[in-house]
């Protein structure tokens, strides 16, 4: 997974790893979720949480879209 973007707030550390190309399959997303525990594990990051994510890309202070749609996962870690 490319274009992987992170911040740090109050010492967690949270993630976002875009999906390109999802098409709805459950079992594909299970494998993006196995494969991304597994490597925070393997780097022995304590994982806190994992949720999808969606970014419209509006934004509402402009009322115009000012990107690209983004899904992805977001990880939460320590």
């Amino acid at each position: 997974m490319e274009n992987v973007r992170t911040v740090e707030l109050h010492g967690v550390k949270y993630s976002t790893h875009p999906i390109t190309g999802y098409e709805g399959e459950p079992s594909a997303l299970k494998t993006a979720f196995d494969i991304l525990r597994e490597d925070y594990e393997k780097d022995g990051k304590e994982i806190i949480s994992m949720q999808t994510y969606y970014n419209s890309g509006y934004n509402s202070a402009t009322d115009k879209i000012e990107g690209e749609p983004e899904f992805g996962i977001e990880v939460e870690y320590l």
